[in-house]
């Protein structure tokens, strides 16, 4: 039975990518890590629609995709983040880790789970680009509330080759009626169409 809503957004993952020269990612399976205390999400979706019109109609729609952008609210987000993604420097001697203006952000796919009425689903945006969390912090009446962090992230669409057609893929999921194979190893790396899980 097909879930008939969804809630609760958990099971936070990222896995760090390198950019390639034809604007392709590779990514780490081995660099899985799990992103703790995702509070919320919220992906807008990017795009136009032109109307081409003749005949007395909208001859013609065009609709294009040019990713998501959102926020990711965390109540911390993990200094590892944002060495791995983020181009922070953790200096050796001193133990200071530390933004450089230069750096460039890295590329990353971003993986969780929403709880559905049937069964979970989980997602992936392939080509993930984060932003630098804001710094604030406040006196509050009930000093154990935490203050909490939001991350700007922006997911682009992401030239593969599927059964030998270019594509540009961005968002993904899966449920495990849908293949219980790929479902039960969605954490284990990037899953890209096409290609059989191992």
């Amino acid at each position: 039975m097909p879930n008939l809503y969804h809630y609760d957004v958990k099971n936070c993952y990222y896995v760090p990518g390198v950019r390639n020269s034809d604007g392709s990612v590779t990514f780490d399976n081995s660099s899985v890590t799990r992103e703790p205390g995702l509070m919320s999400m919220d992906m807008q979706a990017q795009g136009d629609v032109e109307k081409l019109r003749a005949d007395g109609i909208d001859y013609i729609v065009f609709v294009s995709n040019n990713g998501y952008t959102g926020t990711l609210n965390f109540v911390k987000v993990s200094e590892q983040f944002k060495l791995d993604n983020l181009g922070e420097t953790a200096d050796l001697t001193t133990g200071i880790q530390y933004e450089d203006a230069d750096s460039v952000p890295t590329p990353f796919a971003l993986l969780g789970e929403f709880k559905g009425d049937a069964e979970g689903i989980r997602f992936i945006f392939y080509n993930c680009t984060a932003s630098r969390p804001n710094i604030a912090g406040d006196n509050k009446d009930n000093q154990k509330q935490p203050d909490t962090e939001s991350l700007s992230v922006t997911a682009s669409p992401l030239p593969v080759t599927i059964d030998g057609v270019e594509k540009s893929i961005v968002r993904g999921g899966i449920t495990k009626s849908q293949n219980a194979a790929t479902y039960n190893s969605w954490f284990n790396g990037v899953t890209l169409p096409g290609v059989a899980t191992s």
